[in-house]
């Protein structure tokens, strides 16, 4: 049997103790076409997409609202430990590859389904000095994921400006658009409008409906997810240190 390529501390992230059993013939056909790698790897997109639900719905709590800023930072830095870490232990060098591959796998899933803020809250965490330092070879299909969401989202020196004209100009309410841009553009607005105005497409009132529109859809009730705690390390200088053991 394949060997499980996330260590627990990913898997805690997101809730995920284990995958039930599939029946007779799913357990057939699961041998003959995927392995455990597929089916985790589908879980945890799933799980992902739940929490981008989830991120949207805080924004009908009043007071949960002012807090979705520090959850977006706190899941990237839960994403970038959970890469770096193994079963509660630092990661050697080959523990950190095979973790930062996953999460990539797990950012063109999420692409692929059009859960556009997670795979925007990966592709940073993805990014983040920590990671990039160690300087993991991308796979060719790496490569390619990450041009294409360039020339799809934007950049993090244009603030993703393609992924909010896209969002603001599109009525599809199956996608998730990412919760990070939106706010980005709101804050970007109000610390611009304190020193002469602020050029903005869209005004942030519309963006703020488009949120409360996700937010409508998208109610869920369960508890606060482990993505969004406090992370173990929150700071990006300590994470930088901590990636350079492995080296």
């Amino acid at each position: 049997m394949p060997r499980r390529r996330l260590s627990s501390d990913g898997l805690k992230l997101y809730n995920l103790a284990y995958i039930p059993s599939p029946s007779k013939v799913r357990r057939l056909l699961s041998c003959l076409f995927h392995t455990e790698y597929d089916d985790r790897l589908a879980e945890m997109t799933s799980s992902c997409k739940r929490a981008s639900e989830q991120l949207f719905s805080l924004h009908g709590d009043r007071t949960k609202r002012q807090m979705i800023t520090t959850f977006i930072d706190n899941s990237i830095f839960n994403v970038i430990n959970a890469i770096l870490c193994k079963d509660g232990d630092f990661a050697t060098l080959f523990q950190i590859r095979q973790n930062y591959r996953y999460f990539m796998d797990v950012l063109e899933h999420a692409h692929r389904g059009g859960d556009h803020n997670t795979a925007i809250m990966l592709r940073a965490s993805l990014q983040h000095h920590a990671l990039k330092q160690l300087k993991i070879k991308e796979r060719k299909k790496d490569k390619e994921l990450l041009a294409r969401l360039d020339v799809e989202y934007g950049t993090w020196h244009d603030c993703y400006k393609e992924h909010l004209k896209m969002i603001m100009q599109s009525d599809d309410l199956d996608i998730l658009p990412s919760m990070m841009v939106l706010r980005m553009h709101v804050e970007r607005h109000r610390a611009y409008s304190t020193v002469g105005g602020c050029k903005l497409r869209y005004e942030p009132a519309l963006i703020e409906g488009k949120i409360g529109m996700y937010a409508i859809l998208h109610q869920r009730y369960d508890d606060l997810m482990p993505l969004y705690q406090p992370p173990p390390i929150c700071t990006s200088s300590d994470l930088i240190m901590l990636a350079q053991r492995a080296l």
